[in-house]
């Protein structure tokens, strides 16, 4: 078995608490060279660890079993949505990923969107609705309310939304993603889905929304240029009415949560929102670093 750091730092943060299972095969899975040895590293884990750590990485253990399908899931996701490419030119960025999740709508959507599910729809399920109540816990939606899904994928958010709010409106730049979600979204009047360009949020007018959501959309944004990133944020303000708030749900797969704060507070700033919470992890299912913001005004 090769055991790299990368898979070795895999299975101890597969081990600590608070970690679900599903997520620490996802990580074990993406730090493996190949199969055999994330079976085998696993494995030895487990016999290695003692309490409530080898408890966890049974149960990473059992998912695996559960999902046999996992292996072959996530490796196909990351050979076509690369997070390790260097810095590109905004547009060709934009353009390279829209290709990139085209491909994910036809071939694995589930995964394609939150590729913490494993393939799994019930899973992504169970983590989509955690989201939105969270968001309805921190009262971000009501029947009055206009609601911004930005890289919306396959809608897994923005049918679930339409459903507490007034209005849900879905934004992709791939047209695949789009074409599924509304597919799956059927004939819900409250939920409709617009291509956007990936550089502005021209398609939608001043002050057209009570909430725009970001879930695991700006990493993409960063990894092209933070110009392109800060542009995101004051164009989401701009479609925020006074009072609106802004989610960021992960701002970047860079693995510093210290200068994602500092950056997003930064650009916030120069936006006109103010922090109102986070960061902070509050899902049980998913990791996910979320910011929240909000734009002066009354609500």
């Amino acid at each position: 078995m090769a055991e790299t750091p990368a898979l070795a730092a895999a299975l101890a943060g597969a081990a600590q608490a608070g970690r679900p299972a599903h997520l620490g095969l996802m990580h074990v899975l993406m730090a493996a060279d190949t199969e055999g040895d994330a079976r085998a590293g696993l494995q030895g884990a487990i016999l290695a660890a003692q309490g409530e750590a080898r408890q966890r990485l049974e149960a990473v253990q059992r998912v695996w079993a559960v999902q046999p399908q996992a292996w072959g899931v996530v490796r196909a996701v990351l050979a076509e949505a690369r997070h390790d490419v260097a810095a590109e030119e905004a547009g060709a960025a934009v353009a390279r990923w829209a290709k990139t999740f085209d491909q994910l709508a036809a071939d694995r959507p589930e995964a394609g969107v939150a590729l913490y599910a494993l393939g799994d729809p019930a899973l992504l399920a169970a983590a989509s609705a955690e989201i939105v109540d969270a968001l309805a816990g921190w009262g971000l939606l009501g029947p009055d309310r206009a609601v911004l899904d930005l890289g919306c994928g396959i809608g897994r958010l923005t049918g679930r939304l339409a459903s507490r709010c007034g209005l849900a409106v879905g934004a992709d730049v791939s047209g695949g993603m789009l074409a599924e979600a509304a597919r799956r979204s059927g004939p819900d009047r409250r939920a409709s889905y617009v291509q956007v360009t990936g550089r502005d949020l021209r398609a939608f007018r001043d002050e057209a929304f009570d909430l725009v959501l970001a879930v695991d959309v700006f990493p993409y944004l960063v990894q092209a240029g933070e110009g392109l990133a800060r542009d995101g944020v004051a164009e989401a303000a701009r479609a925020l009415r006074p009072g609106g708030a802004l989610v960021v749900a992960n701002l970047s797969y860079r693995g510093d949560d210290g200068r994602d704060a500092a950056d997003l507070a930064a650009w916030a700033d120069e936006a006109g929102l103010r922090k109102e919470a986070g960061p902070e992890r509050p899902f049980a299912l998913w990791d996910g670093l979320v910011f929240r913001y909000r734009k002066d005004g009354r609500r």
